[in-house]
């Protein structure tokens, strides 16, 4: 998921070992290797460097759990309390401040955990994940530690306009009508005007909960921008927002397995975010994201417990099942040191009931 030049057989050796199957060239931008050499900005880092955890997965996972609980049950009073007037955003500031801190010390943490929720409450869940995956995303593009908590803040709000969108509508367990779709959609001014009412809000955080559903190619709404107009808040939540939409459990639908959440936000490329944003996004998620239930081409079943930057088709896996279906002392596999052994398929949330990813993810590290 990088673009570059490719000068020898053995990086492209590299690239299939890797997991890859497919590049991409684009004439266009063909450069010859002595023009690329006197471009100065041409070897400048077009990718983030990952950012190494403070504390093992094992070790944040109790606390990650913690803060998913406690900002879970603080959305839900938010929305349930929208109605009566004065929002206070104030009082969210220490939520943000919690996801951020948890995200700052171990990322997979919180996100591994943001599949584990039911989809009872899908609204005040959506809302957590986008948050955890947009401030996430925000350190992975290198924004600073105090824009952080404006795109958290913008993600625990961006859906606040649905307290305000009738509860059938909200909760239809089918395809919405064209009246209902319109009613839901106004979801995104309902909320923005009552925020904006705020006093000293930030506009970064307006900017988020007003863009969140604006395309690049301007089919998005409410105000059908494009391009530019588009601003890095606006963007950010809407590839969280469309993450987590498309891999959540709902009443009407079974969750996409995240590896192919990603491939579907692949696909839409270019139209619905600006080049290299849905990339970045795949870049920093991994091909299977911490947390993944999976089987192997052995039969056996597990989750994914560290990915591999360097080989990401090749993650470290804990094995909880053997290939008869049998519980088996949890046991961690890298793959990129079992040959022959690989990811056959991601699992679905019903074929991983079985799995306590929780207790699994907490002996990572041992």
């Amino acid at each position: 998921m990088q673009e570059g030049l490719i000068t020898s057989s053995e990086e492209i050796d590299y690239i299939v070992k890797q997991g890859y199957a497919e590049a991409y060239h684009d004439p266009a931008r063909f450069r010859r290797m002595e023009e690329f050499a006197e471009d100065p900005d041409a070897n400048s880092p077009i990718w983030p460097a990952p950012r190494g955890p403070q504390v093992s997965l094992d070790e944040e996972i109790l606390q990650a759990r913690a803060v998913y609980a406690d900002s879970f049950e603080h959305v839900k009073s938010l929305m349930q309390a929208a109605q009566g007037g004065a929002v206070d955003v104030a009082a969210s500031q220490p939520y943000v401040e919690s996801i951020v801190n948890s995200l700052n010390r171990n990322v997979d943490a919180l996100i591994s955990l943001s599949k584990l929720k039911s989809s009872d409450e899908y609204t005040y869940t959506h809302s957590v994940n986008v948050t955890i995956f947009a401030v996430a995303y925000a350190h992975y593009l290198g924004l600073s530690e105090d824009k952080l908590h404006l795109v958290g803040m913008a993600g625990l709000f961006h859906d606040f306009g649905k307290a305000f969108v009738p509860q059938e509508i909200l909760n239809a367990p089918r395809q919405l009508t064209p009246q209902e779709q319109e009613i839901m959609q106004s979801h995104v001014l309902l909320g923005y005007n009552q925020l904006k009412k705020v006093e000293n809000m930030h506009p970064e955080v307006l900017q988020g909960v007003v863009q969140h559903h604006e395309k690049h190619n301007g089919t998005g709404y409410p105000y059908r921008l494009a391009g530019k107009k588009i601003g890095i808040y606006g963007r950010i939540l809407s590839v969280s927002d469309n993450y987590d939409a498309l891999s959540a459990k709902r009443v009407y639908k079974t969750p996409m397995p995240a590896n192919v959440a990603l491939a579907v936000m692949y696909k839409m490329r270019g139209q619905a975010w600006a080049p290299g944003y849905v990339e970045r996004f795949i870049k920093m998620m991994g091909i299977y994201p911490v947390g993944t239930p999976v089987q192997l081409s052995s039969g056996e079943r597990g989750i994914v417990c560290r990915s591999n930057p360097s080989f990401p088709a090749q993650p470290c896996i804990m094995v909880a099942f053997d290939p008869a279906g049998r519980p088996v002392k949890p046991c961690a596999l890298d793959l990129s040191k079992q040959p022959g052994l690989e990811i056959e398929r991601s699992l679905s949330g019903n074929e991983a009931e079985d799995m306590d990813i929780t207790l699994l993810l907490s002996k990572c590290d041992h």
